[in-house]
């Protein structure tokens, strides 16, 4: 009989340690976010030299009310898009839900390992507080297990996929922080490290000194021998401090008002800079198409103000879910 494997060991047996000597991972989870998928590769990665380690996703809640979230959506169909060694799929609208969690590991196509776990393929599972357990179980019914399932499921970038796309959540978190003006930004980049809080506006540029990062911030690339469109988004140290975001390296998955997703992690000291994951030029791209900015050119505080912003504001749906706001004032 199988040791119950706990809490404090679940990410490192179930998910890290297979990864020595395997080479895939199959997964039926009813929960998952793509935070959760860039965390396990970067780990993988870093630890064992692999970046290729290939992962299949079946997502088996989608059929029900709680479906997925747009954010999740949107970043789980870039991710597949950039990375050819992930597959994600949706169990299909009219099958039953799949509220099981069953992790199988292969090497060469063979099925090595497997794990049954309470735990979803969420950050949140494997890394926070709340108890969950796993045990080791048969890998070859396992696979099997995991094999039926896939008939009953479709690609997340299939046009079907949409119908269980949930926009309800996001939307009513959302509209509880319009009522913050122009007038109200600057105090609320001050005050903001309340725990709790589900908002904050960052600024874009250097605020004591009223002008924008030279070689930082939305010009970060801005140097020799660097790509010119590298960009991060200046943490005030505050809001660093607070806990809004999550700690440093721990991947997060943001949606844009206009729609793009982006994986993002805190990065650099003093957790002062949120990065994208995916390559360091995305900000900088996003924004200069936001400011009608050439691709490659510096932003200047005269773009932000043309374009009628010079802060960008989060707010926190959950840990690993966040909406960003970047709109004319």
């Amino acid at each position: 009989m199988s040791d119950i494997i706990l809490k404090n060991d679940l990410f490192e047996k179930i998910l890290l340690e297979p990864a020595r000597e395997c080479d895939e991972l199959r997964i039926v989870s009813g929960f998952s976010t793509p935070a959760m998928v860039v965390h396990n590769l970067t780990e993988v990665e870093e630890q064992f030299a692999k970046p290729d380690l290939k992962i299949q996703l079946i997502i088996g809640m989608t059929p029900t009310i709680s479906g997925i979230s747009k954010t999740h959506h949107k970043n789980f169909t870039k991710l597949v898009a950039n990375r050819p060694n992930f597959v994600c799929s949706y169990i299909k609208s009219d099958a039953s839900p799949i509220h099981t969690k069953l992790y199988t590991w292969l090497r060469n196509g063979v099925p090595q390992k497997a794990f049954l776990a309470s735990a979803n393929y969420t950050i949140n599972a494997f890394k926070k507080e709340q108890d969950e357990i796993a045990t080791e179980c048969d890998p070859v019914q396992a696979l099997e297990y995991f094999n039926s399932k896939v008939p009953l499921s479709l690609y997340c970038t299939c046009d079907e996929a949409e119908e269980m796309v949930r926009e309800d959540v996001l939307r009513q978190r959302v509209a509880r922080t319009r009522e913050n003006s122009d007038e109200e930004q600057q105090v609320l980049v001050e005050n903001s490290g309340v725990e709790g809080q589900d908002t904050v506006s960052l600024p874009l540029f250097v605020v004591r000194e009223n002008r924008i990062h030279t070689h930082s911030g939305l010009n970060w690339g801005q140097r020799d021998r660097r790509n010119p469109n590298q960009a991060y988004i200046p943490i005030p140290a505050k809001i660093g401090r607070s806990g809004f975001f999550p700690p440093r390296g721990q991947p997060f998955a943001v949606l844009t008002s206009d729609g793009f997703p982006f994986v993002c992690v805190v990065a650099q000291g003093g957790d002062k800079a949120i990065h994208t994951t995916n390559n360091n030029s995305e900000f900088g791209e996003y924004f200069r198409r936001r400011l009608g900015v050439p691709l490659g050119a510096p932003i200047t505080l005269d773009d932000l103000d043309r374009f009628g912003n010079r802060y960008v504001k989060f707010t926190k749906i959950n840990e690993e879910e966040y909406y960003m706001e970047f709109n004319p004032s």
